[in-house]
């Protein structure tokens, strides 16, 4: 029986998988010319990628130490993150031909829009339920 202790337990290891599918993604994403698409330069771009890691890594620290702002801004990044890939690029994936680099490329993306609605799925029943994320499974 799946309990608010299974939600409780599934985000940190969910927001770590998203980091998973999502920096190579932003990778994939700067090879295949995206910034430039929206007239950001490449060292912008390089600023922003920093800031971006810098800000998921302070979420997850948010994450570990059971923070409710960490738990907030953990849906947060799991729900932009989904919408980002939903959004930009399956409508890219289901016109006709080869998207980017194949089906490494579609991995990243439907991993990562996967594991971000379940990253919101669970931090969502864990904020409802008033409870915190956690490492601990025998707590």
């Amino acid at each position: 029986m799946i309990t608010n202790n299974f939600f409780k337990e599934s985000v940190v290891p969910l927001y770590i998988l998203l980091g998973f599918f999502s920096f190579p993604h932003l990778i994939d994403d700067f090879l295949f010319g995206i910034p430039e698409e929206f007239g950001i330069s490449i060292h912008l771009t390089q600023v922003l990628s920093g800031i971006f890691w810098v800000l998921y890594a302070l979420i997850l620290k948010g994450l570990v130490i059971n923070k409710r702002w960490g738990l907030s801004w953990g849906i947060f990044m799991g729900i932009f993150l989904a919408l980002a890939g939903i959004l930009k690029h399956i409508p890219l994936i289901i016109k006709p031909g080869p998207y980017w680099s194949g089906w490494f490329s579609e991995t990243l993306i439907i991993g990562m829009i996967i594991t971000g609605i379940l990253l919101a799925v669970s931090g969502i029943i864990t904020l409802r339920a008033g409870s915190k994320p956690s490492l601990d499974i025998n707590e």
